[in-house]
């Protein structure tokens, strides 16, 4: 077995190296979840170094009494850091504080006793299922890996169990519960350093995708936004012109929308536009790009293309549209789409192909809309 203080030395330096990153973390970008995370991490060194002293001086108030409440308190704050993220933490910050000072109290007159380490074990138990609880509420479902970080909650809380379950057991127990109560307290660093480590990483890795998102898609459909499909269609029609592929691209629009939300409400508006939005992604090719880039408006780039296929493919989101009712609030209603379509020629940028596109939307318009034409 790996030697205790060497394991508690490297988690000490370990944990203030982490705290101080996240600390600079919080300098940096003003986001609460890094401070909590900071002080859990600083209040888990001032639980080890408390907890250490035991083997130099004989003062139980600091090396049992503090160094348990220190111990409850480092769960409380990373909890205080999950909530912060959702901008909940005020309303348990609270329970948070009852928790630790109800600690405080139940511990005074327990904890040079066995029952002081078994009660301090418990709590921290029900922290941690708690706190996979409130990360499973945050609902990140982009970043898989904070599964990981769910699971070093969950074992962690286990554990902790183990270890309350072989205190209860010692008096009686004909096994050496000493050293599986070591290996717990081993495993019990090592996992708490690593969720330390693995939040911070977690968080700036969601932090960036949340800017990215807002960045280029639009936030009612999910959909691109009108500045990134314009930045990611100039790409693939210069690799077009250069291989000499061919490519074509659509403009769509919901035919009378407007009294969409004049009769049945923005509400009502806004859930259609998402419905709208599923059923043409439902007929897309995989590396077919599409994009929300006004109001009832989408935009289609069809990479590899030939018009007739292109032709093919709008016919196919008109129908998906037109032979379906969309349902919303117990009511039934009736869409149609009118779309243009273009082939790219030879010198034409992306703004002049959409152009292009949306003569043909407006012919279908002209025309009687729910219908596709090409632009010639």
């Amino acid at each position: 077995m790996m030697h205790l203080p060497t394991i508690i030395i490297i988690s000490i330096i370990l944990n203030s190296i982490i705290s101080s990153f996240l600390m600079s973390l919080y300098v940096l970008r003003k986001q609460k979840t890094y401070l909590y995370w900071c002080i859990s991490c600083f209040i888990f060194v001032f639980a080890q170094v408390t907890a250490a002293l035991r083997a130099f001086i004989d003062l139980d108030f600091v090396s049992h009494y503090l160094a348990d409440l220190f111990i409850i308190a480092a769960p409380l704050a990373a909890i205080l850091g999950i909530h912060a993220y959702n901008s909940t933490d005020k309303t348990k910050f609270t329970a948070c504080i009852g928790v630790l000072l109800a600690s405080a109290i139940i511990l005074l007159p327990i904890y040079s006793s066995p029952f002081g380490q078994l009660y301090t074990t418990t709590v921290i138990a029900c922290c941690f299922c708690y706190a996979a609880y409130a990360l499973n509420k945050l609902h990140l479902g982009r970043i898989t890996h904070f599964l990981l970080l769910q699971i070093c909650f969950v074992v962690h809380a286990i554990l902790m169990f183990c270890q309350a379950a072989l205190l209860l057991s010692a008096p009686t127990s004909v096994i050496d519960t000493q050293q599986a109560l070591a290996i717990i307290l081993i495993s019990h660093i090592v996992i708490s350093t690593c969720t330390a480590l693995v939040w911070p990483v977690l968080m700036f890795l969601e932090s960036e995708q949340v800017l990215t998102d807002l960045a280029n898609l639009d936030p009612l459909t999910g959909l691109l936004n009108r500045r990134a499909f314009l930045n990611l269609s100039a790409t693939h029609l210069e690799q077009a012109h250069g291989c000499q592929k061919e490519l074509c691209a659509l403009m769509i629009d919901i035919d009378f929308f407007k009294k969409v939300n004049d009769k049945f409400g923005h509400e009502t508006g806004d859930e259609a536009l998402k419905w709208v939005a599923k059923q043409i992604q439902a007929q897309l090719r995989e590396h077919d790009i599409v994009a929300r880039i006004g109001g009832e408006e989408f935009a289609i780039l069809l990479p590899n293309t030939s018009e007739n296929n292109a032709h093919a493919l709008s016919e196919r989101i008109r129908l998906a549209i037109n032979n379906q009712q969309f349902i919303y609030n117990q009511q039934s209603i009736s869409l149609s789409l009118s779309i243009g379509v273009i082939k790219h020629s030879a010198g034409s940028n992306i703004n002049d192909l959409l152009a292009q596109a949306d003569k043909g939307l407006y012919q279908a318009k002209h025309n009687g809309r729910n219908q596709v034409v090409v632009a010639i």
